[in-house]
């Protein structure tokens, strides 16, 4: 763990680039696991401007330091994804943030340190998004309703404006999953761009944890161990589903012209909103990459969104209830506007569906939280719908 001398020599060295001097620093939080921390800074311009009193500004200071790791677990995945997610952040906040309108709210990045390959070691500074979203989402806390609509208004945006660009991206210079990332690279840096696959719950990197549950004896281990006919062979649901929403380096699949960029972490305590409600901004982009956006709304819907803006009456097995198709409607409405291309509804509905079955994948391998009645309740009915199970095998 760094001292605060070092966190302060660090913000002090970054804000020099920008003519600003350190006032005062405090650790708002420290990063998952121990990763490095997150601190508030007070600054002031470092030339003097004649004027007779100044109010210092807040700026954010995100600094990356992963703790000692002892030799064996240097190359486990889930140290490489950490510390390449971090990579992945900067690049996001450096590189692609300031293409993006001020309507889609994220943070600005004024200064940045990127590591080299014989370090891990990041830090940037940002703008203070309190200031504008002074209300945080709470850890696996419910949005109003107010809320919930922009926090759709936000993705729509996001993933709108992504969607018609992404395809400028070079994917073979993405970064792929972690594992494969240092077999090819030997490093544990992403020189350049983001995930080829957003997200950080996608099948090929959670193969462990899948494992776990076709030895359990959950209620899913059958539906998603198992193949969808003798046909598959070995093949079980969850590969296929996964084949079915994975990027691929090559481009060549059945949903490219619907991939765009996603978020990768879409929840509550990931965002910020306005006094009123009525804006959001969001932060943490360390699993930003490519995906369907309807992958984000997964997360979003079972994790942050009131089970009754889904469905008043949940039951054991259920299709589409009304409040989930609302708000389905008011995100495609949206996404459609922004982006100028077309997304035919019966289409969007059969990505929606299976990218609930993945994101129920993860939650039976790892671990249940949120609206998980209706979660379940609406894949016990997808996994009965013969029209979705030939959609899906479509690939």
């Amino acid at each position: 763990m760094q001292s605060q001398q070092n966190i302060e020599n660090v913000a002090s060295e970054l804000l020099a680039t920008q003519n600003l001097k350190l006032v005062s620093g405090k650790s708002l939080q420290s990063l998952w696991a121990g990763y490095g921390h997150i601190c508030q800074l007070k600054v002031l311009p470092s030339v003097t401007t004649g004027l007779s009193q100044q109010r210092p500004i807040s700026l954010i200071l995100k600094y990356i330091s992963p703790p000692t790791t002892k030799p064996d677990q240097l190359h486990t995945e889930s140290h490489l994804r950490k510390v390449l997610s971090y990579h992945i952040e900067q690049y996001f906040y450096t590189h692609l943030a300031p293409q993006m309108p001020p309507e889609i709210a994220v943070a600005k990045c004024f200064s940045s340190i990127g590591s080299k390959a014989d370090s891990t070691a990041t830090a940037m500074i940002m703008t203070d998004l309190r200031e504008a979203f002074p209300i945080a989402g709470e850890k696996r806390s419910e949005l109003s309703e107010k809320q919930v609509c922009a926090t759709i208004d936000w993705l729509a945006s996001f993933h709108g404006f992504w969607w018609k660009r992404v395809k400028s991206f070079d994917r073979a210079k993405l970064c792929l999953p972690p594992l494969e990332h240092f077999k090819k690279t030997h490093t544990t840096v992403a020189d350049e761009g983001v995930w080829l696959n957003g997200g950080y719950t996608y099948y090929a990197t959670r193969l462990d944890e899948f494992g776990d549950l076709c030895q359990s004896e959950s209620e899913w281990r059958g539906p998603l161990c198992g193949g969808l006919s003798s046909e598959d062979g070995a093949a079980s649901l969850a590969s296929i589903v996964a084949k079915f929403l994975a990027p691929t380096i090559s481009g060549e699949r059945h949903v490219l012209d619907y991939e765009t960029l996603i978020h990768g972490d879409v929840k509550s305590e990931n965002l910020f909103t306005t006094a009123s409600g009525d804006a959001v901004a969001f932060f943490d982009f360390q699993y930003v990459g490519l995906g369907l956006g309807v992958c984000d709304l997964a997360k979003l819907f079972t994790c942050s969104v009131p089970q009754e803006s889904l469905e008043e009456d949940v039951a054991e097995e259920m299709g589409m209830g009304i409040g989930e198709e609302k708000l389905l409607r008011y995100y495609l409405d949206k996404l459609k506007s922004v982006s100028g291309k077309d997304y035919d509804w019966n289409v969007f509905v059969r990505h929606w569906e299976t990218a609930l079955v993945d994101w129920l994948r993860f939650q039976a391998s790892w671990g249940f939280w949120g609206n998980t009645d209706w979660l379940e309740g609406r894949v016990r009915r997808i996994l009965k719908d013969e029209g979705w199970i030939a959609y899906v095998k479509s690939v």
